[in-house]
């Protein structure tokens, strides 16, 4: 669902009944903000958490932000507190979409040529993809310019490596005579589908071959309170749950 509305602003908002005890809840996109509404703990006496906050790639992991009721009386009392222990995690399975985008981090002089990418690419065995920003780029030589700007299928070796072939005849690309690699590079997945003959059993004719469908393995985004978010067994909850459509990162503000 959040790859469909991706840049738009998202809402949603769940009610509950605590157990008082840790719970893992699942959203319908990857939020950036969630609070918990404890709504047993508006009218509470000195030291309830009515509301505890969530923030994406600001909440240390077991973290919560909370609000907190205090005496008046009391100096040393404050409305807002992090509490370290028994807050929120992240709770996301593994899975998704490949990136289509990958940064290299090293292309060999070999046959067949084969291309390390900084991260996970995610991609599949006979999948298309195009090499783009090596060679010349106007202010330093990247290497590899025999590769920039071309197609090739792919033999995925390792989570950040894969071979290269010439997606025409089928051969392998020799890269041993190609300019060194030096830095820099991208690979953009083109394809998003698998070539049929991915496996092909032998022999072709007595024993069809089966297809390697395209895999696409769903992320449920998660986040686990824990007890300190939780609180009492029969408190009543409203949940908020907040994806921003952008967020600007604006520095460090000198004047």
């Amino acid at each position: 669902m959040s790859d469909l509305h991706w840049g738009q602003t998202m809402t949603e908002a769940y009610r509950f009944i605590s157990a008082g005890t840790a719970h893992t809840f699942a959203f319908n996109f990857p939020p950036d903000k969630v609070v918990f509404n404890n709504l047993t703990k508006w009218t509470a006496t000195a030291g309830g958490d009515p509301v505890s906050v969530w923030f994406r790639d600001q909440t240390t992991t077991a973290h919560a932000f909370q609000q907190t009721v205090i005496d008046s009386s009391a100096g040393a009392s404050f409305n807002f507190k992090d509490a370290t222990t028994n807050g929120f995690t992240v709770a996301n399975t593994a899975g998704g979409a490949p990136a289509y985008r990958a940064l290299i981090s090293g292309v060999t002089q070999a046959d067949p040529c084969v291309i390390t990418t900084v991260a996970d690419h995610g991609y599949q065995t006979n999948q298309i993809v195009r090499i783009t920003d090596l060679g010349d780029v106007g202010v330093t030589d990247r290497g590899m310019g025999q590769l920039n700007n071309n197609r090739y299928g792919i033999i995925v070796l390792s989570d950040t490596t894969f071979s290269i072939y010439d997606v025409t005849t089928g051969e392998p690309i020799d890269s041993t005579s190609y300019t060194a690699w030096v830095a820099g590079g991208r690979v953009d997945l083109e394809s998003r589908v698998i070539s049929l003959n991915n496996p092909q059993q032998f022999p072709y004719l007595v024993t069809p071959y089966v297809p390697t469908p395209f895999v696409y393995n769903p992320i449920t985004y998660q986040l686990t309170a824990g007890t300190d978010v939780m609180q009492s067994d029969g408190d009543e909850f409203l949940i908020e749950v907040y994806k921003w459509g952008a967020v600007y990162d604006l520095g460090d503000l000198v004047t």
